[in-house]
């Protein structure tokens, strides 16, 4: 009699054991599959950063230069680039807007700073691109570094 209901007892605990058990691998699968996701954005982070750095010191050369920026709100603003940084924000000197009856009242300003992630184009003068430099970083970068 004492054996049968110990029997019961340890047989009515292992499935719960077992539910445990596989609660435990379903944890330990999902947490695998967080760190796999952390790992491929930190990896679309690093692929970003590369592309950041190849257009940023691009612009860096073109310091003192002509260029016309547009901007996703259509707005095209031509000046001398002054400074840019590692987020792609630009300052520009001597601007003016390219179309000045649409934006009558950004005729006064001759300074302006342009937040990077508000930029379409960056328009370059023909003498300040030099296709070789690009070809070749064009290259680098297919090939991964």
């Amino acid at each position: 009699l004492g054996y049968k209901l110990l029997s019961r007892e340890v047989f009515s605990l292992q499935p719960s054991l077992l539910n445990l058990r596989a609660e435990e691998g379903r944890n330990q699968s999902a947490e695998t599959e967080r760190e796999r996701e952390r790992e491929r954005e930190r990896e679309r982070e690093r692929e970003r950063e590369r592309e950041t750095m190849l257009f940023f010191s691009y612009f860096k050369d073109l310091v003192g230069q002509e260029v016309t920026v547009e901007l996703k709100n259509d707005l095209a603003i031509r000046g001398t680039l002054h400074s840019v940084d590692q987020y792609l924000n630009i300052k520009l000197e001597n601007t003016r807007v390219v179309d000045q009856d649409k934006y009558p009242h950004m005729l006064s300003v001759r300074n302006c700073f342009i937040r990077g992630s508000v930029v379409r184009y960056v328009q370059l003068p023909p003498d300040g691109v030099d296709v070789d430099l690009l070809h070749d970083a064009a290259r680098r970068e297919a090939r991964g570094g």
